[in-house]
């Protein structure tokens, strides 16, 4: 059986959407990860803060950092079910998290005003610094209030 025009459209088009799934996939993927990057430079500078102020914290890498011992996840999350793509950073340590969104027009919220990715690119608003710093103190007393332990 040979496949006739209308059976090849179908399945053309199912090729297009797969592709555009996979292209949209590949773009949120590449884009949380440097989101991610950026973020843990931010977090790292914030605790290079507290340790410069003799707080117990860990931050000679951006990759392995720790608060009271605690340590600091700075992860991208990627949700990819056909046909729809989510992307997030979440950052994490003990109980304490937040969440940076990668909107579906590629604006980041990280809490208050929302940036274009190219924006948080060239320099970081002031709004992604303080709710990277936000995170590292709610983080600090959670785990000095429970040893960093989950309640």
């Amino acid at each position: 059986m040979a496949l006739t025009e209308s059976t090849k459209a179908i399945l053309t088009t199912t090729i297009k959407e797969w592709m555009k799934f996979a292209g949209e996939r590949e773009k949120f993927t590449s884009a949380a990860n440097e989101i991610a990057l950026i973020t843990r430079k931010v977090v790292q500078e914030c605790l290079a803060f507290l340790k410069a102020q003799n707080i117990d914290v860990q931050c000679e890498s951006s990759v392995e950092m720790k608060i009271l011992g605690v340590a600091v996840h700075i992860d991208p999350l990627i949700e990819a079910i056909f046909p729809n793509v989510k992307a997030s950073v979440v950052m994490k340590c003990s109980g304490s998290t937040r969440a940076i969104l990668v909107n579906p027009n590629m604006t980041i919220s990280a809490g208050g005003n929302v940036v274009t990715f190219d924006e948080l690119r060239k320099s970081i608003p002031a709004a992604f610094a303080t709710n990277a710093a936000d995170f590292v103190r709610d983080s600090f007393l959670y785990v000095a209030r429970t040893g960093g332990k989950e309640e």
